[in-house]
């Protein structure tokens, strides 16, 4: 495991990469699809915290971007909570950076493992072949 110091005394080691598609949801509620990709680190306490890029169609991520209490369901069944970094969303952009916390993988293999699906993107996906949850 790579490690990485952000603090004197505090050590953040890398678990590697994970991707995919999934559901994002607010309140429970099924809002559009999307496809992300996140880095994982192991927190100095036992945690794991992670960050990426979330991708959906512009009009999806404009309607949720930097509400609170936005969910990704996963496709393998995680449940993860997003928050926006961005303070602004460019005009019509498909991505944005989101902070990831929740039902997250705990150890590198998971991780690593996550490196060998490879991600639809639904933004580009026939209407036919996108799922609602």
């Amino acid at each position: 495991m790579r490690r990485v110091s952000t603090k004197a005394n505090s050590i953040v080691g890398y678990l590697g990469r994970i991707a995919g598609t999934g559901s994002v949801r607010i309140g429970g509620e099924t809002v559009a699809r999307a496809s992300y990709d996140f880095d994982g680190f192991a927190a100095p306490r036992g945690g794991v915290m992670a960050s990426g890029e979330l991708r959906l169609a512009p009009t999806d991520l404009k309607a949720v971007f930097g509400r609170l209490g936005v969910q990704l369901h996963t496709d393998d069944g995680c449940l993860l909570d997003l928050t926006f970094s961005e303070k602004e969303l460019h005009p019509a952009t498909d991505a944005a950076h989101v902070d990831v916390s929740g039902d997250l993988p705990r150890s590198p293999a998971e991780w690593r493992a996550g490196l060998a699906r490879q991600p639809t993107d639904p933004i580009m996906a026939p209407e036919s072949r996108r799922v609602a949850n």
